[in-house]
Order: C-alpha cells, then sequence, then structure tokens
C-alpha cells in the first residue's frame, strides 16, 4: 500500500495491496481484526508519512497511532457485518467501511482533517483512472479500488467460477467509468500567460525583483502567482511588498496573488488570518481569500467564514489556500460560486521532509480533475505547479532548482463536471451510511452485553 505513492509510485499495487490481508478476514475474530487492522495501518501510515515524525516528533507517533487504529476499527465493523449476514458480505462491508473511515477522517473534521494517503490518490500517477473522480471524487475512486481488492479476495477465498463474477464486474465498472470520464478535448480559447514566483525568503525585495522577472518574460504573465505566508507581518494597501507589486501590476496590467498575513478581529483565536491577496491592473487589492483549513497543530490563521470569486478580465478566479487544496469541498464550492480558474498560493517550508512535498503535490490533479479546473500553484521551496484540468501537471518546479519563477499559459474553464453538479454527495452518503453502521452496531452490542448480565 505504501509502495503506491511517492517515492514508487507503484499505483497498480493498489488493485491488490490488501487482498492478502482479506484473505485472513474471515477466519478472525473481530477484536482480532481491529487488532491486526490496527497493525496493518501501523505500517502504512509509518512507511507513507514518515515525513510526520519530522515535523512533529511524538506528536506525529500520535496521529500515526490514531490513524492506524482507526484504519483497524473500520476493519473489525466490516468483519461483523460478514459475521451478521455472510463471507459473501465483505464485497459491500470492506469498501463501506474503508472508504467510511477514510471520508469521516479527511472530510467531517473542521480543524482536524487529515487527508493525506486516502486511497484514491495512489492513481495521481494513472490518470486513466483519475478521471473517474470527475464523476464521484477521489474517495469514489477508494472505493472502486478497494472493491476490487475484496471482490479478488473473496473469489479467491470462495475458489467457484461464479465467484469471479464481482471482481469481473467491478473490473467491467472501472473501464466502462474510465471511458465515460475521459476528459473531451480543450475547446480552443484565448491562452492566459501565467507565472509561479518559488521563494522562501523574509527578504521583500527578492520578491519584488522575482515578480519584476516574471512580469518582464517575453511570455507577459497576465495571473502571477506568490507562496503562502510570503508577507509574514500585516498586509494591507499601505504595506510596502504590497505597494511594489501594485505598481508593477499597473505597469504590466497584470494580476498578482499573494499569500499574506492580516489583522484578525478582536477576540479571534488566532492573532491573523492567512490570507490569499489578489491585486488587480489598477494597483488595488480586490479580493481576499482566508485559509478554509488551517493546518492542525501548526499557528496557521483563523479558518475562513466564507469563500469568494472575484471577477477579472479573462473572467472570475477562485483562490485557495496550501493544505485546503486536500480536500475536494474546497473547490467545488469555488467552482459552485462561478469560478473558471484557480490560483493556489502554497508553503512548503525548505526544511520539511521531501516526502510531504510530494505528496502535497500529488494531490493536486485529483482537485483540477474533480473541477475540470486550471491550477496555478507557487510553492515557497516545494513544488510548485500548473495543473491542466485533466490532472496533467503542464508546467513544474522542484525546490531542487532553487528560487525562481515558473511560467505557462492556462484557460478559463466553465465546464461543470458531475462531481460538482452532485457527484459530491456519494462522499456525504458513504460517510454517514459508515457512521450509521457504527452505532447501530454499538447498540446492537450493548444490548446483547445486557442481556447476558440479566
Amino acid at each position: 500500500m505504501a509502495a503506491c505513492y511517492w517515492p514508487l509510485n507503484l499505483h497498480f499495487l493498489a488493485w491488490v495491496a490488501l487482498v492478502p490481508w482479506l484473505l485472513v478476514l474471515p477466519r478472525i475474530t473481530a477484536d482480532r481484526a481491529w487488532l491486526i487492522g490496527a497493525v496493518v495501518g501501523l505500517v502504512y501510515y509509518r512507511i507513507g508519512m514518515a515525513w510526520c515524525f519530522g515535523l512533529h516528533g511524538l506528536l506525529g507517533a500520535f496521529v500515526v497511532l490514531v490513524l492506524a487504529l482507526w484504519l483497524g476499527f473500520s476493519f473489525r465493523v466490516a468483519k461483523l457485518l460478514m459475521e451478521r449476514f455472510s463471507t459473501t458480505a465483505m464485497l459491500w462491508a470492506v469498501p463501506l467501511a474503508f472508504i467510511g473511515q477514510e471520508v469521516l477522517r479527511s472530510e467531517s473534521l473542521p480543524r482536524y482533517r487529515f487527508a493525506y494517503l486516502a486511497y484514491g490518490y495512489t492513481q495521481s500517477f494513472n490518470l486513466w483512472v483519475a478521471q473517474i473522480a470527475s464523476i464521484g471524487g477521489v474517495y469514489f475512486v477508494s472505493f472502486l479500488l478497494v472493491a476490487f481488492n475484496a471482490a479478488l479476495a473473496h473469489a479467491l477465498i470462495r475458489r467457484g467460477r461464479r465467484d469471479w463474477l464481482p471482481a469481473l464486474a467491478v473490473a467491467g465498472v472501472v473501464v466502462v467509468l474510465g471511458f465515460v470520464s475521459q476528459p473531451a478535448d480543450e475547446v480552443a480559447g484565448e491562452e492566459v500567460a501565467v507565472a509561479c514566483v518559488q521563494a522562501e525568503t523574509l527578504n521583500y525585495h527578492d520578491y519584488v525583483q522575482l515578480t519584476t522577472q516574471a512580469m518582464e518574460h517575453p511570455s507577459r504573465p497576465k495571473f502571477v502567482v506568490l507562496p503562502e505566508h510570503a508577507i509574514f507581518d500585516y498586509a494591507d494597501e499601505s504595506h510596502h511588498l504590497v505597494k511594489s507589486l501594485s505598481g508593477l501590476a499597473r505597469e504590466h496590467g497584470a494580476y498578482v496573488c499573494i499569500g499574506a498575513h492580516t489583522k484578525a478581529p478582536k477576540g479571534a483565536e488566532c492573532d491573523y488570518d492567512n490570507v490569499a491577496l489578489l491585486i488587480g491592473p489598477g494597483g488595488s487589492i480586490i479580493g481576499r481569500q482566508a485559509k478554509a483549513v488551517p493546518l492542525p497543530f501548526f499557528i496557521d490563521g483563523n479558518p475562513a467564514t466564507s469563500q469568494q470569486v472575484i471577477d477579472t478580465v479573462g473572467g472570475p478566479v477562485g483562490m485557495y489556500i496550501c493544505y485546503d487544496g486536500n480536500f475536494s469541498d474546497i473547490t467545488r464550492r469555488l467552482v459552485k460560486l462561478g469560478a473558471e480558474l484557480l490560483l493556489v498560493p502554497v508553503m512548503n517550508a525548505e526544511d520539511w521532509p521531501v516526502q510531504q512535498r510530494w505528496q502535497q503535490a500529488d494531490i493536486a490533479p485529483f482537485r483540477s480533475i474533480e473541477s475540470r479546473r486550471w491550477a496555478v500553484r507557487a510553492a515557497s521551496s516545494g513544488v510548485s505547479q500548473i495543473v491542466g484540468p485533466d490532472g496533467r501537471i503542464r508546467r513544474q518546479r522542484t525546490r531542487d532548482e532553487g528560487p525562481g519563477v515558473l511560467y505557462g499559459t492556462v484557460h478559463f474553464n466553465d465546464e461543470r463536471t458531475f462531481f460538482s453538479q452532485g457527484g459530491h454527495l456519494f462522499t456525504m452518503v458513504v460517510g454517514v451510511v459508515y457512521l450509521g453502521v457504527v452505532v447501530w452496531l454499538t447498540i446492537v452490542d450493548w444490548q446483547r452485553r445486557f442481556a447476558r448480565r440479566r
């Protein structure tokens, strides 16, 4: 399972990685399923999230332990459902429980959402399958992967000819959905030049120099994006870096998006808001968007109370910040508001582990696939990217290349995917059903224990 992600990126293993463990599941008790499932989780998350230890130390170990126990618990739920119905119930019980726990940890908690190593992200390098996210999102891709693992394990357990039919059926569904979800050829339209400034510095003059370099490039970028936290003291239109960028925007008739800190309202949990500012060609700030999901366990601003889209000459744009890109609902709401292009300031500190920056970069294609929107991601010392609506990385700049500018072109796009129109409800339904099953099984267990005592 861990080998499906960076640095190996063996995405094909995701279709069979769970099978050895699922072959054991029918032969053990529910409590043993929790224990062994937690061990599976410990190995999976310890390897796949080794970066968490580098950032958080003991707290990172605690996060890995909690995630492992949560994953193990989902296998206990699946085993209890199999005991109540039959071994064949693993065909739906395992995908329901596995994706249910994934949805709840990734999308439900307001301040402690954690989507790293969601199973669908294994397909970041298999874009043909990843396009299915435009129908039901990344968790729908996870569901199909786990459903195939469960069907394959079931066939190997039962060993009858007919028992292979569910595996063939899931494979057929994947193939059909894959063909249906492939993006149409891009409609010819005006190409818009863009640029990402990649730098991590306390010297504001460096940002001015790089932005000047970007705007004087022969492509004449219409949008220039700078990293998150580029302005680390309180920013407003009188701030000297904002004034310098405003002058450049006026001179070149361009838009500048920059990650900045602004003063928080009185009584707020954090003394600053972590925002993306959009400076228009007139030199004034025409939009600001606070980070919707501040990074857990860090002082990272106050969560946004709303999202907005800003009209530009090319079309409406939406902004989200770094960690927000790990969650499917943030970009979906921007598209619903009318965003036709996504601007994304990103912070990957220079001393953060390389595994973390690549995992985050590999999540980005799914946001573009789900929304069919171009994304312009400017990272401080991480991986700056220009991502196409099909999830393909059109341009990329890594930390190893040092400070500099990434150039490319994008298109504004107003297409609405099935995911953005209603397919996102799959995630909600799976999460609610899984939670309901957990409550139901808990009540049944209490009733049994009460009856035994009586």
